[in-house]
């Protein structure tokens, strides 16, 4: 009777640990849960929207660039992708892309304003993400030190005299404002596109409850530690002006996050919020107003 109790016990205990693992893969690793993403991968924007984001992308691909490779501190090969539009890398705007994204998806939509402003473009493929290495996804931990990374890069390849601007969208807007206390003067200004104060109100709405487990088990696979994506110590040491952006109507970073984020920072700063806009869909619904506020930052902070 022991060993019938024992094998109906263990038939619920190896469902519960193989959907664990499963939400696992889902959450943080390149391989993600082919479950999982049936289960809860919907459509956020309207169809439009994926129509010109993905048009914009496959255009980027296209267009003449250089290609550079660097191997990140846990010894991954990182691929980073130059656009010259004439300014000889002396004035960049790095885009940098969020949660399983990559270079293009994001920067495509942006290729055309900073093209007409003269200012080139550099993006990169973080970890585990488009053409670069790696296996777990690092929600701004690891991809903030390889984004500095990529600047000392930037700077040996271009020379010290550069300026950039750091445009980091959801993951990669949590991303700039991580870096935003480690910068070096060269970063005149940065722009947080739907942003997060941490990774735990990112996961909220995928884990919940289940947030505590995930953490350790992502410290013992991922070696790192969750708990260390907090923007607001950043923040707190940051004196770079600042651009804070938000649709009203995000539902994947809550809009709530673009407002306190803005408000807590004390450096020189700007925010749009624009309304019926979802995730990083600012320049999409609002391209104009958009550009206007980029170009103010421009005029006053670029040399």
């Amino acid at each position: 009777m022991k060993k019938r109790t024992k094998r109906l016990l263990a038939v619920p205990m190896l469902g519960i640990a193989f959907m664990g693992e499963e939400l696992y893969r889902y959450v943080f690793c390149r391989k993600s849960s082919a479950l999982f993403a049936r289960l809860f991968d919907t459509k956020g924007h309207e169809a439009n929207y994926y129509h010109v984001k993905d048009a914009s992308a496959d255009k980027l691909r296209k267009r003449y660039h250089e290609e550079y490779t660097m191997k990140s501190a846990r010894g991954e090969e990182l691929k980073g992708f130059y656009y010259p539009f004439g300014a000889k890398g002396k004035k960049i705007a790095f885009i940098i892309h969020g949660y399983r994204s990559d270079h293009a998806d994001t920067a495509g939509m942006y290729y055309e304003y900073y093209k007409k402003r003269g200012i080139d473009v550099f993006c990169c493929d973080h970890t585990a993400s488009g053409e670069s290495k790696g296996n777990y996804i690092g929600f701004d931990i690891l991809e903030t030190k390889d984004c500095l990374q990529w600047i000392e890069f930037l700077k040996k390849k271009f020379g010290e005299d550069i300026q950039i601007i750091l445009h980091g969208f959801s993951m990669g807007g949590a991303t700039v404002m991580q870096m935003s206390s480690f910068c070096p003067s060269n970063v005149k200004f940065i722009i947080e596109d739907s942003g997060y104060e941490n990774a735990r109100a990112s996961l909220d709405h995928q884990v919940g409850v289940l947030y505590q487990p995930l953490r350790w088990i992502n410290k013992i696979f991922a070696r790192y530690d969750l708990d260390d994506s907090d923007v607001v110590k950043s923040l707190e040491k940051s004196k770079i002006p600042m651009l804070f952006v938000h649709g009203k109507d995000d539902k994947l970073v809550p809009f709530e996050n673009g407002p306190k984020l803005y408000e807590m920072y004390k450096g020189e700063k700007d925010c749009f919020f624009p309304s019926n806009t979802k995730h990083i869909e600012s320049m999409y619904t609002s391209p104009e107003l958009y550009a206007e506020k980029i170009d103010r930052f421009i005029a006053k902070y670029f040399d």
